[in-house]
């Protein structure tokens, strides 16, 4: 067993002494069967939340007319829920009423696909009423009973089902892609929120490339609630009717460790603006500083591959031309992260060079980023108070003006980002 569930067997145990069953579910159970880590462990019970709350010194009624209450144990919290049966679900993706019960293979009969569906009790021994293990060493995602009714009672189901064939490498149950296909227009009816979720755990994942295949061949991206930027609807559609190859870029996301480099890689590939791809983030309803961040390195994205098509490779014959070749992508680089900031280039370089290969170019500006003295009138070695000390003037426009002008000057070496040389270079640009 592991070590994650060890830690929460006092949860079931306690519970047990009570009189009552008490499981591990969900993700918990696939993961510990499939070898993989633990994020959350998640128990069912037969206790109802009242007898939950009557068991633990401490507890949180995180969602008390669904059954769940938050056990504190040690350092760790659980979720505790009651086994219970929905009923029909409202505009496709919430139950409307939820009746307790006291057997597990109801509760686990509610859940979405098959590996989901599968309970572990206290001794290890694992109970799987639906063929779940059997789908685990199949490498089928299928879901549990009717395909047409569990994906109409949540609509998000449908991402779902996609973002656990891409991550655990399986392949969707026929009746299941049918169901998929045939239901999803429901999509439309899931909050945004819900969909960027899935949709970042698909691109920090595995296989994002797999997950991109997935969602183009399913034809869900054309159902949002919001709609996506429409060069993206255009992608998946093609990609759809005509099976076309992967764009060459999103072979390599997987390469990148941080989501949003990825996130940038896809826009890339897509040859989205930096509009289109602020559209994207704002529509998944990621936060602001996400979104902006995405849309500064496109920005980055649109400058540079303009200085870096006009770049002439090293094995010019011309050293006069190389010269000047080099001192405008410096020039451009430099200008490039002074207007948009250095971590974006930095994320803008990280991306290019790992999706679409490193040349001499980029091994260039990444020297160049390495050794830059400053990114920001931050980094000056005065401030705007030395400025107004020795000119004697009172603050204005004029003096962030000034600021950046020196800031750029120490950039491209024409002033060393020293308190005396700085001073002499205000006092003599403001006579």
């Amino acid at each position: 067993m592991k070590e994650a569930l060890r830690l929460a067997l006092p949860v079931l145990q306690k519970l047990e002494s009570q009189g009552y069953e008490a499981v591990f579910v969900g993700g918990c159970v696939r993961d510990t069967i499939m070898g993989r880590t633990l994020h959350d462990v998640d128990i069912a019970t037969s206790a109802t939340p009242e007898q939950v709350i009557a068991s633990f010194p401490r507890t949180i009624p995180t969602g008390l007319q669904h059954g769940t209450i938050t056990v504190i144990h040690g350092a760790e919290t659980y979720e505790v829920t009651t086994y219970r049966t929905e009923t029909a679900y409202e505009q496709f993706r919430r139950p409307a009423q939820v009746q307790f019960v006291t057997e597990h293979e109801a509760d686990l009969l509610r859940r979405d696909f098959t590996i989901n569906a599968m309970a572990m009790r206290a001794d290890g021994t694992v109970v799987d009423p639906f063929g779940g293990m059997q789908d685990l060493q199949d490498r089928i995602i299928r879901c549990v009973g009717d395909a047409d009714a569990r994906l109409q009672e949540d609509a998000l189901r449908m991402v779902r089902a996609i973002r656990f064939a891409s991550e655990f490498n399986m392949r969707i149950a026929p009746q299941t892609w049918r169901a998929l296909k045939q239901h999803s227009s429901l999509l439309v009816h899931v909050a945004m929120e819900r969909v960027g979720a899935e949709a970042d755990k698909m691109i920090g994942g595995s296989s994002p490339i797999r997950a991109i295949a997935w969602m183009a061949a399913s034809g869900l991206l054309k159902y949002t609630k919001r709609q996506l930027p429409e060069r993206i609807v255009q992608a998946a559609g093609e990609y759809e009717r005509k099976r076309i190859h992967a764009v060459p870029i999103f072979e390599q996301l997987n390469k990148l460790d941080q989501i949003d480099d990825r996130w940038a890689g896809l826009c890339m590939g897509l040859g989205l603006g930096a509009d289109e791809a602020f559209r994207l983030f704002d529509a998944f309803r990621f936060s602001t500083v996400r979104t902006q961040h995405l849309k500064t390195v496109m920005q980055v994205e649109n400058d540079m591959q303009q200085a870096l098509h006009s770049y002439q490779p090293m094995n010019s014959s011309d050293s006069l031309d190389l010269s000047q070749s080099d001192q405008l992508l410096f020039q451009t680089w430099m200008e490039t992260i002074l207007t948009y900031g250095k971590d974006a280039a930095a994320s803008w370089l990280r991306t290019a060079a790992k999706t679409t290969g490193s040349n001499a170019a980029m091994d260039k500006l990444d020297d160049w980023l390495q050794t830059l003295p400053l990114s920001t009138v931050r980094d000056l070695a005065i401030g705007g108070a030395d400025i107004l000390a020795l000119l004697q003037k009172p603050s204005g426009p004029w003096l962030g003006q000034l600021l950046n002008e020196l800031l750029r000057s120490v950039v491209f070496g024409e002033v060393p980002n020293d308190k005396k040389r700085l001073l002499a270079e205000a006092a003599r640009r403001q006579t």
